[in-house]
């Protein structure tokens, strides 16, 4: 028997989803029975490493049965190879509803996802837990990048989690995996990308103290001596990594952290080194119900150095809430001693103005916000080069005329919004044709919105594979209510699938992918670590990952439509659905 075919295992029957996050932000932790430490319960955040061969979660333990939640390390290269031998010959994974006969084709089986997706026993894939606070909202993992964008491997990568029940930012260092998968059986001593580093466990497997931060005042950094505020959300990070905003989802607080990471100067410096993250500023006066955050991105083309030429903003943040029909802007400034003498450099952040939602009729509870630059990309790229034969001539003046236009082109802002359950379409950046004359990087124009099935939150934007093997980006909507998530293609502005998943649905992540890529609709390329022995190709990039916070387990969806049978569906289970206790 196959080792594929010892861990398929049965799913659970579904049962009523429990009600949305809410309740207390605080608890006991003392006494009580560990979680489980190698299965999910109540799964809410996800993250993938850099090279894709290792998926970490982090699991809330909402319903308190356990003396807290848990962060975990998966083996996600066994994964996707298990995931492609079940969807080349899904026989074996379906011993008990056998895939139907293809209609297109009686002598052939249909593709394995697009029968069945059977559960799997996913302790086979874990490799390293710890115990934090429970009620964590959010798992995201940055990591060390050069000036250049490129990845610097002998850096850790840091895992943060927003943890209501302790209100901690708790956080956890990573390895860079490499780009050779870990090897069978690996452990976190031969694959140190599967080992959590967040400090001296104690003897029942708990994340240090240290690890927590924003708890302490006195913790190191943390200069104003400042406390973290109750029910921590939803996480955005500067673009260069050095910051981080933290929404409070029952307050009108918003927190800054520093990451403890590097910038691209700090770098070349050897008296910098990397520090713990340290809470730095608490912002108060926002809407309540700060459910929704992400950083504006500022493209550098957009600011050419030259006298007299529109300096960089500094860095910006939109957050969205669910109390009022607004945007607001968050400023952050870093007290670089350029309005006044000052012996502590203390960043802080200013709520710079608001934008009402006015694209659909009432505009309240928006959940999700994302926004993509890809217009400027592809614009850019197609910017013709410099050419003394042409007539008139091509200079480096009309080069750089050109590549500014782009570089000011708007972006595209997709959220989530619940009255009535929409997609809301704004522009970010006013290209300087406006009254003023002056370009902002930071406007916000309503456009349209889409209706969307109940209950909208978290929203993503990230590629498929399209029919010629090339990346395609797309929004994925994940709603929670319908246990849905909704595939839209903002360049044909269109709704393009609708895939059923299992109850609550709460996050999603994907294969890792470059954005530049993935803007310029380049090839996806084939993934040679993938060896399951026959003539069917996976490539690097193939799948997306769901948690579903209610029966705890996660699904995987295929997302490479030159399978067009398996294509947009859910190809594989990872763990076995559970019901909430009591349902």
């Amino acid at each position: 028997m196959s080792r594929l075919a010892r861990f398929l295992g049965s799913s659970a029957s579904a049962f009523a989803a429990v009600a949305a996050l809410g309740g207390a932000s605080c608890y006991s932790a003392g006494g009580g029975q560990a979680p489980p430490a190698k299965s999910f319960y109540y799964p809410i955040g996800m993250a993938v490493s850099e090279h894709g061969n290792v998926l970490y979660v982090v699991n809330s333990d909402f319903d308190l049965q356990w003396n807290g939640g848990t962060v975990q390390s998966y083996d996600l290269h066994l994964i996707r190879q298990d995931v492609a031998r079940l969807m080349s010959n899904p026989l074996p994974g379906c011993p008990s509803n056998p895939p139907l006969l293809n209609p297109g084709n009686p002598n052939a089986v249909q593709a394995g996802g697009y029968t069945c997706a059977p559960g799997t026993d996913s302790t086979v894939y874990e490799r390293d837990s710890a115990i934090i606070g429970a009620f964590a909202t959010d798992l995201k993992l940055v990591s060390q990048r050069d000036a250049q964008g490129n990845l610097i491997d002998s850096a850790p990568s840091r895992l943060f989690m927003p943890v209501r029940g302790d209100a901690s930012l708790t956080w956890a260092d990573v390895a860079v995996d490499s780009d050779a998968p870990a090897p069978a059986s690996a452990d976190t001593n031969s694959y140190p990308a599967f080992a959590l580093d967040c400090g001296l466990r104690s003897s029942d497997n708990r994340c240090s103290d240290a690890h927590h931060a924003g708890t302490n005042p006195s913790e190191s950094g943390n200069t104003r001596g400042v406390t973290l505020p109750g029910e921590p959300f939803a996480m955005a990070f500067s673009e260069d990594r050095t910051s981080l905003v933290l929404t409070h989802q029952s307050d009108t607080k918003t927190s800054l952290f520093r990451t403890g990471l590097l910038s691209a100067a700090d770098l070349t410096s050897p008296q910098k080194t990397r520090t713990p993250p340290s809470l730095q500023f608490v912002l108060d006066g926002l809407p309540g119900g700060g459910v929704g955050i992400t950083a504006i991105p500022h493209d550098p083309l957009a600011f050419p150095t030259c006298p007299g030429c529109l300096a960089a903003p500094r860095a910006s943040f939109l957050e969205v809430s669910r109390a009022t029909p607004q945007v607001s802007m968050l400023r952050y400034y870093d007290d670089d001693g350029t309005s006044g003498p000052s012996s502590l450099l203390r960043p802080f952040l200013v709520d710079e103005t608001n934008f009402v939602i006015s694209a659909n009729a009432g505009g309240q509870d928006s959940r999700g916000i994302v926004i993509d630059p890809s217009p400027r990309i592809r614009c850019e790229a197609s910017v013709p080069a410099v050419d003394f034969t042409a007539q008139p001539p091509r200079v480096q003046a009309d080069v750089d005329s050109d590549t500014l236009k782009c570089a000011r082109l708007p972006a595209r802002a997709f959220i989530t919004n619940r009255s009535p359950a929409s997609l809301v379409i704004a522009n970010i950046g006013d290209d300087g044709t406006s009254q003023s004359g002056t370009y902002n990087a930071d406007s916000f124009r309503n456009g349209e919105n889409v209706p969307l099935p109940s209950g909208p939150s978290r929203v993503y934007l990230a590629p498929i594979v399209d029919v010629k093997g090339n990346y395609a980006l797309r929004v994925f909507i994940v709603c929670y209510d319908a246990a849905q998530v909704i595939v839209y293609d903002p360049d044909a502005r269109a709704l393009e699938g609708v895939i059923r998943v299992g109850l609550g649905p709460f996050s999603v992540v994907f294969d890792p992918f470059n954005f530049k890529d993935a803007a310029l609709g380049k090839p996806a390329v084939v993934d040679p670590r993938i060896n399951i022995g026959t003539n069917d190709l996976l490539r690097r990039y193939s799948f997306a990952y769901v948690a579903s916070f209610t029966n705890s387990f996660v699904q995987i969806l295929d997302l490479d439509a030159t399978r067009p049978d398996s294509f947009e569906t859910i190809v594989f289970r990872l763990g076995l659905p559970t019901a909430p206790k009591g349902s």
